[in-house]
């Protein structure tokens, strides 16, 4: 196995328009050699939201900044996450994220997997994450 280190400067991390005004911050993925997670920063205007989806990977969210308010499968559950609070889910979890402040939100988000991909809930299309498709959207 080839040990990789890379230093990862914040200001020289590709950053990735997803709509809504919501940007990712790439960290650590295969296009540095990961092989097994995928982590990002996001950063989420007031009164935003990603559309509800899952993940065929286990996924990690922590707040560094803001209210995080988690819907899980169409509303059976909801967390509320401040700063410094995590979120596990397993694989194929159903989750709506939310921005419900007049602050930004910052969270990070590590999956379980180089190879993550997203089902939107409401069209069942299947994107990976990062990728040009990987957009919200209103019809999503």
């Amino acid at each position: 196995m080839n040990k990789k280190i890379n230093h990862l400067k914040f200001n020289e991390l590709p950053v990735y328009e997803r709509g809504r005004g919501i940007k990712n911050h790439l960290i650590a993925s295969k296009q540095i050699g990961a092989n097994s997670l995928h982590s990002g920063i996001t950063f989420m205007p007031p009164m935003t939201s990603v559309p509800a989806h899952s993940h065929n990977a286990e996924e990690q969210v922590t707040v560094l900044e803001g209210t995080l308010r988690i819907v899980l499968n169409g509303g059976s559950k909801e967390l509320i996450c401040n700063k410094y609070d995590s979120s596990y889910l397993s694989a194929d979890v159903q989750h709506q994220l939310f921005n419900d402040t007049d602050e930004q939100l910052v969270v990070m988000v590590i999956y379980g997997s180089s190879d993550v991909n997203r089902t939107f809930s409401q069209t069942g299309e299947v994107v990976i994450i990062g990728s040009e498709e990987d957009q919200f959207t209103a019809d999503k």
